[in-house]
This record gives C-alpha cells, structure tokens and sequence, in this order.
C-alpha cells in the first residue's frame, strides 16, 4: 500500500513538472517594445523583422512614440514591458527613484560616423557655440543626451549653454521649424538629416565633444516586470544583443524593415549615415556620457557605473 502511494506521488509530480513546459510551448510570453523612430532607435524593430524575439521564444510587438519620457511613462505605468531611451534620460530616471533597470545597450555614437547632427538652416550663417549663446535650440527630449552633447559643444566653441533656451520638437518638425525661423538650431538624427538636406545643414557634430564614442541608447524595464519575469527579461535583451550584431553587418536587410515601418524610400537610406549597434558592454563604453551629464548638473550626484553595467550584464550578459 505504502509502494502504491509512493508511486502516485511521483507520477503526480512528474505530471506537474511537465505542465508547464507544455503550456509553455503553446503560448510564447508576449512583450511590448516602445522605442522611438530612426534607425538608431529601431533595434527592436530589427529584432522582431529578423525573427531574433521569435528564436528567443518571445511574442514581441513594437511601437513607436516621439520622446523618451513617454516611453518611461508606458514601461513604468505598464503598456510596455521594455523601452528604449537614451542613456542619461534612464540613468537620471533611475537617480529620481523611478523603479526601472537598463537591460541592454543599444546604439553606440561613433564620431567617425555621426548619425546625430546639430543642424541649422541653410539661411543662417552660424558657424560655433559662440552663435548661439542666446538662441534657441531643438531637441527631443529636454535634459537627456542630445541637450547634453549641443551643450557640451556649445562651451567648448565659444558659446556659453547656460544662456541657451533648449526646447522640444518633434524630430519630423525640426526643419520646418529651422526653416520658419521659430528655432536657431535642432539635434537632428537619421533619416531626418538627410531627408531634409535641401532646407538645413551641418552646424556641428556635437556628440563628438563628449566622447568619441560611447553607448547612447539602452533598453530598460520596470523592476516590478523583471522581478516578476526575469527569464523573459534575459531573452529579449540576448534577443537584442544578437540582433544588434546582425543590424551591424546586414544593413540590406534592415534598410527593408526601415522603409517600411518609417515610410522611407530606398534612395534617402542608401544616402544616410546608419546607426552602430553595441557589441559590448563596458564601464568604458558607458561612463563617457554619465560623467559628462555629472559634470553638467543633469545628475546630482556621479553614477555608479560599474553598478549599473554589472546589473544589465545580469541580463545581456558580459
């Protein structure tokens, strides 16, 4: 009687521990990406058109918003599970208490080939910072990276950013906006600098003045969402790294999804400077923005970096 019990318990359990993995198979765990528009911000776009969420078992969405504080609204308030934003826009986040984690890198600015620009209208002679101490400038998101590299600039050519007025404009605006004289100057990324190449040019490439390269765009997720999924969590951001490493070396491919999820013709793409995705993760790689958005009052205090990549590497890996 004793043996016939036992054997009941085990083939009970066995039966339990194979449920899930059956249920499991059927139904992927679905997640929703927000990231925003351009190639640099596309990676998980990339990632859902090259089938890398679906080798990772995940049912991905993506959409698309303009600025980075919405898309920390939709991860913190729930109708997102994973985000993208740039760097310092997370980290002064995360310095304010807002509950999020950066899981995976994403773009990495390379001075070599900028695919953000500070741009002016062909109609102005502004030639350095020194030209717009007093001026009004365009970015995306105020306090985040692109004010921080046009500030950076601005300093170290003469200009005093303290008396600049940085505003915010959607990136699809900034050229009428340059072009009707409402705005002096705009951090303009991918496609926008090249489709809008007939109305504005090149004042500076700005970025340049923090580093010659390092990390600008991370992905991040609410904690209570990676407390409660942490599996799910690790696959989309080893989803992201792998498909960031394809995006580098196939940009055919990506120049296909591009067109199509931003209605661009294949002309403007083959013109345009594309986006570098990291391959690594650094304390190097991450540290040149966050020391520099210290060094500007953007964070109060200066950033455990090495924290803050040993928590991410728990996830995209080392």
């Amino acid at each position: 009687m004793a043996r016939s019990l036992t054997y009941r318990a085990l083939a009970a359990a066995a039966l339990l521990a194979v449920l899930p993995l059956q249920a499991g198979a059927q139904s992927a765990p679905v997640i929703r990406v927000l990231e925003l528009s351009g190639d640099g911000a596309s990676e998980g776009a990339y990632a859902l058109g090259g089938g890398f969420f679906k080798k990772y078992g995940l049912d991905a969405t993506v959409g698309k918003t303009t600025g980075g504080g919405a898309v920390v609204a939709a991860v913190v308030g729930g109708s997102a599970e994973i985000g993208f934003s740039n760097l310092i826009s997370v980290a002064a986040a995360i310095e304010r208490g807002i509950p999020v984690t950066i899981i995976a890198p994403s773009t990495i600015f390379s001075g070599k080939a900028p695919d953000i620009l500070l741009m002016k209208s062909r109609h102005t002679a502004f030639k350095s910072g020194a030209d717009l101490t007093g001026k009004i400038v365009a970015v995306t998101t105020l306090d985040g990276e692109q004010q921080l590299g046009a500030a950076t600039w601005i300093d170290k050519t003469g200009g005093n950013s303290k008396l600049v007025h940085f505003v915010e404009v959607p990136e699809s605006a900034m050229a009428a906006a340059l072009v009707q004289g409402r705005i002096d100057a705009a951090m303009m990324t991918e496609p926008h600098v090249t489709q809008d190449r007939a109305d504005v040019d090149l004042l500076g490439n700005v970025d340049a003045a923090i580093a010659p390269q390092f990390v600008s765009g991370v992905y991040f997720a609410a904690n209570a969402w990676i407390e409660a999924h942490p599996d799910i969590a690790r696959r989309a951001a080893q989803a992201l790294r792998e498909t960031g490493h394809w995006a580098n070396g196939h940009h055919a491919e990506t120049a296909v999804m591009l067109a199509r999820g931003a209605n661009l013709d294949a002309a403007t793409i083959d013109l345009m400077t594309r986006s570098t995705f990291t391959e690594s993760l650094t304390v190097q790689a991450i540290a040149p923005a966050l020391d520099v958005a210290f060094a500007y009052g953007r964070l109060k205090e200066a950033f455990d970096v090495r924290q803050l990549v040993a928590k991410a590497q728990i996830y995209w890996g080392k």
